[in-house]
């Protein structure tokens, strides 16, 4: 082997030792970075079920109240016929 190819060679496989070197850095970076998105992400998820769950609580209110008005408005309705036929008799 010529002096030319050998360092032909030793300059190949350092270029793919140091490929190799990035690309496993390069994984590792992405795996931190999906790591520390996959947490927040589990955050944003319980922020959201907490927000659900005060939506469910909210509409049973409005739905409570929304009965009450009804029952009102039917006492209303009641109260103002009977004061009416009576002015009538």
């Amino acid at each position: 082997m010529t002096p030319e190819l050998i360092a032909i060679l030793a300059v190949g496989i350092t270029l793919a030792a140091f490929a190799l070197t990035s690309l496993q850095l390069t994984f590792k970076r992405i795996g931190e970075v999906e790591a520390r998105m996959d947490a927040r992400f589990d955050r944003v998820d319980e922020r959201f079920d907490r927000v659900d769950d005060r939506f469910e609580r909210l509409e049973a209110r409005v739905t409570e109240v929304e009965k009450g008005l009804a029952h009102l408005g039917g006492v209303l309705d009641g109260l103002r016929e009977a004061l009416f036929e009576r002015s009538r008799s």
